[in-house]
């Protein structure tokens, strides 16, 4: 059976990021970085407020959070690679040359 996929809006996503933010903030994620039990469903819940008739499942939340994850790690790694660099106001990774995102690339 095919799993129930949502594809995600970046307005959905940054309202994600948000709630994710908010539970940190009050302290619901476990020593080893996880979120703690009840933290999925808070996470569908507040979605499914925020997003009517979006249906967000606790399976949905646990995708993006992996999906952002992995993100982050591809970034984090080219950003600390010599000759990339990291741009504040565009929030993404820059490359001084093409030579050097070639080389990287392989």
């Amino acid at each position: 059976r095919q799993m129930d996929r949502h594809v995600w809006t970046n307005e959905e996503t940054e309202t994600f990021v948000g709630f994710m933010e908010e539970l940190v903030s009050e302290g619901r994620i476990a020593d080893a970085g996880q979120f703690k039990p009840g933290s999925f469903e808070k996470l569908a819940a507040k979605m499914n407020e925020r997003f009517p008739g979006g249906g967000f499942q606790i399976s949905h939340c646990k995708n993006k959070i992996k999906r952002l994850k992995e993100k982050y790690q591809f970034a984090a790694d080219m950003a600390a690679c010599s000759g990339f660099g990291w741009d504040d106001v565009k929030q993404c990774v820059v490359v001084d040359n093409k030579e050097i995102l070639a080389a990287y690339m392989k």
